[in-house]
């Protein structure tokens, strides 16, 4: 079974969560997805290689989200708050296919990923493995 392990330092952001700005227009709520998304897909590629061929079949990504504390937080142990981890991954996902990691999203048939609280630098510690047939 083939694995890569990606790092990628940043602020961990939700996907989906759109607001109506007129016009019939919506735009993500996230200011912080643009800057995130780069972040994840330049440590995939980073992670990859130059001579990487993308995955198009089956893979599983494992691994650990890790979010600033705010001030205040009624949970103090667990980051059960916003953003919403299952947001956080659609980034990570579009992010996935944006580098040519994956040749599709919809190629990720399996997530484990906890959110924690960061200490020191917050980011993502994630492997992208094949699921072997």
């Amino acid at each position: 079974m083939s694995a890569v392990r990606i790092v990628a330092d940043g602020t961990p952001a939700p996907q989906g969560s759109k607001r109506h700005v007129g016009g019939g227009r919506m735009v993500e709520v996230s200011k912080n997805l643009p800057a995130w998304r780069a972040a994840v897909e330049a440590a995939a590629r980073l992670a990859a290689g130059p001579a990487w061929v993308p995955w198009d079949g089956p893979v599983s990504v494992s691994g650990t989200v890790a979010i600033l504390r705010p001030g205040s937080t009624k949970f103090k142990d667990f980051p059960a708050g916003a953003p919403d981890l299952d947001k956080i991954q659609r980034a990570i996902g579009d992010a996935l296919e944006k580098s040519r990691l994956i040749t599709n999203d919809s190629r990720i048939c399996h997530w484990n990923i906890r959110k924690v609280w960061a200490i020191g630098v917050p980011g993502m510690d994630i492997e992208v493995r094949q699921i072997e047939s």
